[in-house]
């Protein structure tokens, strides 16, 4: 993909999951985005042979860091021991919006799950706590849009 995604660092991003608002974040958020793929040999009739490789999985996690510290302890505290973290119903888009008017594109993660992690140390100054989710492709294959 070309798309420049440095430009993720210069702005306060607002960041929502699911349609709820988790704020602006602290600071530059952390994406890794993985593949696993399938090497396969082809042979032709001809006795040659060619190498291929196949993407079979991607996925993507996301950490943020947010300041809105009441919502983010609601979230991680909804679950339970024995909840399915990937479950359909908890999942939800992940957007990372720009301020208006930047004329910066959104980074969209349309299928990601919050895993129930938390890292989360009061400060005198700095509140921020810190929300990983697990993104994976959408029903068209799409891991992320930035647009």
């Amino acid at each position: 993909m070309s798309e420049d995604l440095s430009k993720l660092k210069r702005h306060p991003y607002r960041v929502s999951f699911g349609g709820r608002d988790l704020g602006i974040l602290a600071e530059i958020p952390e994406i890794r985005i993985t593949h696993r793929c399938r090497d396969w040999r082809l042979y032709d009739d001809d006795g040659g042979d060619e190498a291929a490789s196949e993407v079979v999985e991607t996925n993507a996690a996301v950490t943020i860091a947010s300041c809105d510290i009441a919502t983010a302890l609601e979230l991680v505290a909804a679950f339970a021991v024995g909840d399915d973290v990937l479950a359909p119903e908890r999942a939800g888009a992940l957007v990372l919006s720009p301020p208006q008017g930047s004329g910066e594109k959104t980074l969209r993660f349309a299928n990601a799950a919050l895993l129930p992690e938390l890292e989360y140390q009061p400060r005198r100054d700095d509140h921020r706590a810190k929300l990983t989710f697990r993104a994976r492709p959408d029903d068209n294959g799409t891991l992320f849009t930035f647009a």
